[in-house]
């Protein structure tokens, strides 16, 4: 991996739920915590965007059958975001870290209203951003909202926590057909075309427009994200062919 001076991290709700991938769990946050905290002190900016699937779940695949229609479920979702910096942040001040949670949503207690060139700054004077709220409207995935966000705050490279080491052709969980390969490098058109699963259709094809690298890795291993910044971890890297 290049040498890189800001990232945007992008993180599930689940890395910050019990065992049932539901709800908070003090454990959790703390793992996650403790890693964001780490590559912050050696002198990486980091803004963070977080999901919440353990929360309730709006634009994406596998949504709970909630009798709300999309709009609702959405804003749900969103909020619910906000629900996950709120305790995140909290624990990396635990870890010694200035944070400023900022949020798509104004008058959101205790987040600023997102402003792109504020969380430059924040981010210049080695505070931690996290980003809730997603984009602030219904019909688009928190994974979007990373790639804009990236985008706004002009982050050398999106990161995008993962249950597995990286992107593979297919579901690696399945037992159907052939076991699943491993792809070190991705190309935006492969993972377009392919549909490949890691990141939904929008989200990669604004990164393909505006050309943002974006390294997909294990992050429920402890230390990784050092490690993927330093260079030495296997994980895949999405961009240009």
């Amino acid at each position: 991996m290049p040498r890189v001076k800001r990232i945007l991290l992008k993180l599930s709700g689940e890395m910050m739920a019990g065992g049932d991938r539901r709800g908070l769990a003090n454990p959790s946050i703390k793992a996650v915590a403790t890693q964001i905290a780490a590559v912050a002190r050696q002198g990486t900016q980091v803004a963070i965007v977080s999901g919440a699937g353990n929360l309730v779940r709006g634009a994406g695949p596998n949504r709970y059958a909630l009798d709300v229609e999309q709009q609702s479920l959405d804003a749900m979702g969103m909020m619910a975001t906000a629900i996950n910096c709120t305790a995140l942040s909290d624990f990396l001040r635990k870890e010694g870290c200035e944070t400023v949670h900022m949020c798509a949503f104004p008058f959101m207690p205790g987040a600023e209203h997102a402003d792109a060139h504020r969380a430059v700054e924040h981010l210049q004077a080695g505070r931690i951003v996290l980003f809730s709220g997603g984009t602030g409207l219904p019909f688009f995935s928190t994974d979007t909202a990373a790639v804009v966000r990236a985008l706004q705050i002009g982050a050398d490279a999106l990161l995008k926590g993962t249950q597995v080491d990286g992107v593979y052709d297919r579901d690696p969980g399945s037992h159907a057909g052939e076991p699943a390969q491993f792809m070190p490098r991705v190309s935006y058109a492969d993972a377009i075309e392919k549909r490949l699963r890691f990141m939904d259709l929008p989200a990669l094809a604004l990164a393909s427009q505006n050309r943002l690298t974006i390294f997909v890795y294990n992050a429920h291993v402890e230390g990784n994200l050092a490690k993927l910044l330093a260079g030495n971890l296997e994980c895949s890297q999405v961009g240009p062919q």
